[in-house]
């Protein structure tokens, strides 16, 4: 939603660093980036060898918004993956578990997003899959997660249609490096630039759609967090006053989108966090010791208290 840039600028963005040397290297652009969508929305349920879950229908739709208008903008598309054997092979890294395929699937994309229902473990988030692998039903990423080491192969930019996956908590917990540990492969190096989720509760719906297709659209122009940001956040969540127009559910709370960058110093997590774009994509970090979110202090979703890293 185009009109989302009315809204007021995030200014509450923060990093747990010390300002360093202001360097920072492009790379291309111009960048032409190959994308991966991957969306559950016919969960299977555990009595039909499933993993459980309730259906969600139009979550497909609303990641397809982005990915097709990745292509309007000149991007390639790599791989739609909706419902099937959706499991942790696509998304883990090999050298955790044995048999994974990151390689082959999400590290394989430059921008890939993964849609499912999420929840907060503890210090990071985990997502449902539609059927096990390695007799794990969840996808766990960041935190002390082995699961998911991205940035080996390609991948820049990992997008979250997925409750939790931004929780404050987990962003940069004690005794971990938090959502950067998922964008590191500490064995064979390599070290992805972005990370965007929701903080609580986020919202399946056919109103929710355009979203997607504006922030595909508007990442083209700002920066990819702040496109993020503005074109998911909803105050209140007005769009579902109608069956709750009370609060008497507590289901019309406000959603929180969050983006998180990471790089080997100050400048390249500022850099990251404010400028990188689609059409403008920066070399990849060397190092994640740095790292800013981008997100609405205090914003309180469903599930969550008010953001607040």
């Amino acid at each position: 939603m185009s009109t989302s840039f009315n809204l007021v600028r995030p200014t509450h963005i923060r990093w747990l660093a010390i300002l360093s040397t202001l360097s920072f290297t492009l790379a291309n652009s111009a960048y032409g980036m190959e994308v991966k969508a991957f969306a559950i929305g016919d969960f299977v349920p555990s009595s039909s060898g499933g993993c459980g879950g309730s259906d969600r229908t139009t979550w497909p739709s609303m990641v397809d918004a982005w990915y097709d208008h990745m292509a309007v903008h000149g991007h390639t598309k790599d791989g739609q993956y909706t419902d099937g054997n959706m499991t942790i092979q696509r998304f883990c890294d090999p050298d955790s578990i044995g048999g994974c395929l990151d390689h082959l699937y999400l590290d394989e994309a430059d921008a890939a997003m993964i849609a499912t229902h999420g929840a907060d473990s503890g210090d990071h988030w985990q997502g449902t899959m539609r059927y096990s692998y390695a007799n794990n039903c969840a996808l766990d990423a960041g935190g002390n997660a082995i699961d998911m080491n991205v940035g080996d192969v390609d991948l820049e930019f990992l997008h979250l249609s997925s409750c939790n996956s931004a929780d404050d908590d987990n962003l940069n917990p004690a005794g971990n490096l938090g959502v950067r540990e998922a964008l590191t492969d500490p064995v064979d190096g390599g070290y992805a630039h972005l990370w965007t989720g929701f903080h609580g509760v986020m919202y399946i719906g056919s109103g929710y759609i355009s979203d997607y297709s504006d922030f595909a659209h508007d990442a083209h122009s700002v920066g990819i967090a702040y496109s993020w940001v503005t074109n998911h956040y909803r105050p209140d969540s007005v769009d579902c006053d109608w069956y709750d127009p009370f609060g008497w559910f507590g289901t019309c709370q406000d959603i929180c989108p969050v983006a998180v960058s990471q790089g080997q110093t100050n400048a390249r997590a500022w850099n990251g966090i404010q400028y990188e774009r689609y059409n403008n994509v920066y070399s990849d970090p060397t190092g994640n010791n740095y790292w800013y979110w981008m997100g609405y202090l205090g914003c309180d979703s469903v599930n969550e208290t008010g953001f607040n890293p």
